[in-house]
């Protein structure tokens, strides 16, 4: 009898000549390259991965690109690339990575599941210091923009607690179209937005400061007080005033402390959420057409509500519930974490909402969040 010759799956053998070709092409790349099993275990690298880090070989390498990187972005990029890995979803951040004199330069930092029948993870890592040099030595005006963009000091009442997060998707420019604002109305009630306009970085801020500011001075304008609807569709013509017809949505409403009432209108934005002591946390109604789209804007809904003490209303952009491509999985998370908020009266609600939402996962979008805690 004849031994039964074994052989390879072709799959697998297709699979096995195409990591090979990509290894030669990878060689000719200007980034570094690099291949990792299922795990994440790096098991190939471009030639240039040692030239640049001075390591000798694979051999020699502990934990590879991992090693190097600077101690002030280590956690953060692990964590996010052990999410990666864990979810199988794409993987992609900036980190300072050791030269061989010791030097640290900026990279990109990307990752992609290449799926088969042995999982594989394809690499690259991007020198992008001369461009993040260049957008650091900008900084301070960054930030001086978006310090007269976003709301730094909300009203301190007795009665009623705010708290706010901001986080730009743009980890580069570190700009985004979100906002949230709380201010004092004329007539004494305390005046409060969110808003999310189309795009990031500084186009969508420039828009977004115009938004922002055309509510403002909507809410606060002389005569009679004017509902939360008046508010955003005279915010609207403002906007159509001033040539801004990009798509916002937006949400505007305030707080009576003597009636201990709240009222709001959304233009288009996703619902508030009202979490109560011992109660399952709600979504709010919501009605409305977005701002910026038409000058005559359709009637949007003024919704009021009494409030209790001890309860809380969680208003937010949609980068916060639509990070897993499921919106329903994105509230389920928002309406468990603002609860558990609640229930450990955390004194930054925002900050712990935030966490408890994303987890480990990166922000793909800007993300605002603005929380209303009432007291007695």
């Amino acid at each position: 009898m004849h031994a039964v010759e074994q052989r390879e799956p072709s799959n697998v053998m297709d699979e096995q000549a195409a990591i090979e070709g990509f290894q030669v092409i990878a060689e000719a790349m200007p980034c570094i390259v690099w291949i990792a099993d299922a795990t994440g275990a790096v098991e190939w690298y471009s030639k240039s991965f040692y030239k640049y880090s001075g390591q000798a070989s694979i051999l020699s390498i502990t934990r590879g690109w991992t090693s190097i990187i600077h101690e002030n972005d280590r956690q953060a990029v692990m964590r996010a690339y052990a999410h990666a890995v864990a979810t199988k979803t794409r993987f992609e951040t900036l980190a300072r990575l050791r030269k061989t004199d010791g030097q640290y330069c900026w990279f990109s930092v990307c990752a992609c599941p290449f799926p088969g029948s042995t999982p594989k993870w394809l690499g690259t890592l991007t020198d992008i210091n001369d461009r993040q040099t260049a957008s650091e030595a900008n900084v301070h005006v960054v930030d001086a923009l978006m310090k007269g963009y976003l709301t730094n000091e909300l009203p301190k009442v007795k009665g009623l607690k705010f708290d706010a997060l901001y986080k730009a998707a743009n980890i580069v420019e570190k700009l985004g179209g979100d906002w949230y604002d709380a201010f004092t109305l004329p007539d004494g009630r305390i005046g409060f937005s969110i808003g999310d306009v189309c795009g990031h970085g500084i186009d969508a801020a420039v828009k977004m400061g115009e938004a922002k500011q055309a509510v403002f001075v909507a809410a606060c304008l002389d005569g009679p007080t004017p509902a939360s609807s008046d508010v955003l569709s005279t915010a609207n013509r403002v906007l159509f005033l001033r040539q801004n017809h990009i798509l916002t949505t937006a949400l505007y409403g305030s707080v009576d402390l003597a009636k201990r009432t709240f009222t709001y209108a959304s233009a288009g934005h996703h619902p508030p959420m009202l979490a109560k002591p011992n109660e399952a946390t709600v979504i709010l109604p919501n009605h409305g057409f977005p701002l910026g789209v038409e000058e005559n804007m359709p009637p949007v809904m003024t919704h009021e509500f009494a409030y209790e003490s001890g309860s809380m209303m969680v208003l937010y952009t949609d980068g916060l519930i639509e990070f897993t491509r499921d919106l329903h999985e994105g509230e389920a998370r928002l309406l468990k974490a603002a609860a558990e908020a609640l229930t450990c009266k955390t004194d930054h609600p925002a900050a712990y909402i935030a966490e408890h939402v994303l987890g480990d996962a990166p922000a793909s979008d800007d993300i605002a969040i603005l929380t209303l805690s009432f007291g007695g």
